[in-house]
Parts: C-alpha cells; sequence; structure tokens
C-alpha cells in the first residue's frame, strides 16, 4: 500500500505545487529549475541514510514498507515528469520503459 501511496502522493504533490505557483509565480522564482528542485526535495525526505546489505535483508523480513532508497527511487522511476525534468534517456535506470502509473 506504501508503495502505491508514494507513487500516487507524489503526483498529487507535484500537481498542487503547480497550482500554487499559478497562484502565486514567485513561488518558482529561486534561480534554478524549480520542477528539478521538487523532485530534488522529495528525494531528500526519504534517502538520508546509508545502510548495508545485512540491514536492508532483516529489514525486509520485519517491516512490510519498501526501504528509504526504494521510497525515493520508486516514485522517480514511475513519473514522466520526472524523467522530463531530467532528460533521463528512454530505457535508462531511472526512465524504464515499463511504468507503474497509479492514476
Amino acid at each position: 500500500g506504501e508503495n502505491i501511496a508514494d507513487n500516487g502522493g507524489l503526483k498529487l504533490a507535484y500537481m498542487a505545487y503547480q497550482k500554487a505557483k499559478q497562484a502565486d509565480p514567485t513561488i518558482a522564482d529561486i534561480g534554478y529549475d524549480d520542477t528539478k528542485m521538487f523532485f530534488t526535495a522529495f528525494v531528500q525526505g526519504w534517502w538520508c541514510f546509508k545502510a548495508t546489505d545485512n540491514f536492508y535483508t532483516n529489514f525486509l523480513h520485519m517491516d512490510p514498507h519498501s526501504p528509504a532508497e526504494w521510497r525515493a527511487k520508486g516514485p522517480m522511476m514511475n513519473s514522466l515528469l520526472f524523467a522530463d525534468a531530467f532528460q533521463c534517456p528512454m530505457d535508462s535506470p531511472m526512465n524504464p520503459a515499463k511504468k507503474c502509473v497509479v492514476w
């Protein structure tokens, strides 16, 4: 369930950001590509620790959620907006041809 929520939540959060940006264009006036900043901020919320393979093996047996690395990567890999913003080539690791699109 959490993986689906992460995919859908990323898309919904991006849509909300775009709506807020229309209401107040100064939100996006940061001197950097605001779409890239949106995705960078999302990833930073998940990917803030380093773990061993042994940790992940134990984690997968004890916790039904995906490890943080995949909670960050998964929604990005499934996002056409991410692939477009960062110009990821089709069939590259962060832009697989087959995506899990929630809605």
